[in-house]
């Protein structure tokens, strides 16, 4: 081995898992090292801390996340080693946690084979954990040096704010208010996802995560108003219900053949791309995805539905149960906005349209103008009442 291939890093990564045999492993070693000795040695996860210089002096206020926070502690008398030649520490870093994730994926694959072989039986998946806990530059003599090794925030969110202190629009406060207390599963689980993804970045979670929770607030949006096979119809049925444009319609269905064509909206790709890509840490990730570019339409799709819904009453038809009297109003609005009851023994079809619209005119105290249309439905159980807007 000449100078220039001899390797410039050594990494130690706790491991733990059911079966680990002391010695050398493709290009690591593994090797068990006392408690002791790791205190000794101060090993410790990779620290990360948030930046302080000029501009955050500058920036009174603002929003930032690490690049890099370790979720896992591991407590185990085993370490993985990976020696690397690297033009720098974070290249090393990130050669080997690709390589000791790569180990650690087979390693518990074959526990899996393993456990099958030698009970008979099918396996639970029992993964091999591992975690860098130090890193040491080495010399041309293989002799290790300490190296300190830290991440810092690098990023800046919502600097100075905030910008303002009303809304730029005079009907906002009152959509807000209106929105916070309409009680609608649907568009309360829409709006969870949407704002999880918007978030994704800074709570650490996956490029796959976030851009699966942008998809889905608009996925159970549309789930919810149409029952067709194919989702691109579901697509069409819905953007007429909601009045959804062409252009909205369309970004929709590019992003359900990404999903569809690969099999996961997050990886448009039939490739690891970051297999190819030079040695980093952190690692990259695989998703090709216009994230950024598109957040926009959930934030659309969640608009017009809750319009939509606003306006749209569901009506339970019953006969009366006590004093015989008709009766209409709502069932619980805590939980089910826009839920109504009509208790009659109303049962032709035009007369028991004309009285929801009768009742419905005193108690929302609205014209007839403002009725858009009343939909009765099968056995005259159900009607839905459809307010301009």
């Amino acid at each position: 081995m000449n100078y220039q291939s001899k390797p410039n890093y050594r990494i130690y990564a706790l491991v733990i898992g059911e079966v680990l045999t002391p010695g050398k492993i493709f290009d690591c070693e593994i090797k068990k090292i006392s408690f002791e000795e790791q205190k000794k040695r101060l090993f410790s996860p990779i620290q990360s801390v948030f930046s302080e210089d000029d501009i955050t002096e500058y920036y009174k206020t603002y929003a930032s996340s690490l690049p890099y926070i370790d979720p896992v502690l591991i407590k185990s008398e085993y370490v993985i080693i990976y020696d690397i030649r690297e033009l720098d520490v974070n290249a090393a870093l990130g050669g080997a946690t690709r390589y000791f994730d790569k180990i650690c994926r087979f390693l518990t694959f074959a526990y899996g084979k393993d456990f099958m072989s030698h009970t008979q039986r099918n396996s639970m998946l029992e993964p091999y954990l591992y975690q860098v806990n130090k890193i040491y530059s080495l010399d041309t003599g293989g002799n290790e040096s300490n190296l300190e090794f830290k991440l810092e925030s690098g990023n800046m969110y919502l600097p100075n704010r905030p910008e303002l202190n009303k809304w730029r629009d005079k009907d906002t406060q009152q959509f807000l208010e209106d929105v916070f207390n309409f009680h609608d599963d649907v568009l309360e689980r829409a709006i969870k996802y949407l704002y999880r993804s918007s978030i994704g970045n800074f709570v650490k979670d996956s490029p796959e995560k976030i851009v699966l929770d942008h998809f889905k607030s608009m996925e159970i949006i549309i789930n919810s108003l149409s029952n067709k096979k194919d989702f691109k119809a579901r697509v069409d049925e819905v953007a007429k219900i909601i009045n959804l444009t062409d252009k909205e319609k369309e970004k929709i269905k590019k992003l359900w053949d990404d999903r569809s064509k690969y099999s996961d909206t997050a990886h448009p790709s039939k490739f690891d791309q970051t297999e190819r890509y030079p040695n980093q840490f952190p690692l990259p990730s695989n998703v090709t995805f216009s994230y950024p570019h598109n957040d926009s339409i959930s934030v659309d799709v969640c608009l017009k539905y809750f319009l939509y819904k606003k306006n749209s009453f569901i009506i339970d038809i019953d006969e009366p149960h006590f004093d015989k009297v008709e009766s209409f109003g709502e069932i619980n609005s805590q939980w089910d906005s826009n839920h109504l009851y009509f208790e009659t023994f109303e049962k032709n079809k035009e007369r028991l349209k004309k009285k929801i619209k009768e009742n419905s005119i005193k108690f929302f105290n609205i014209k007839e103008s403002d009725i858009a249309e009343i939909i009765l439905g099968k056995g005259k159980k159900t009607a839905i009442l459809r307010n301009k807007y």
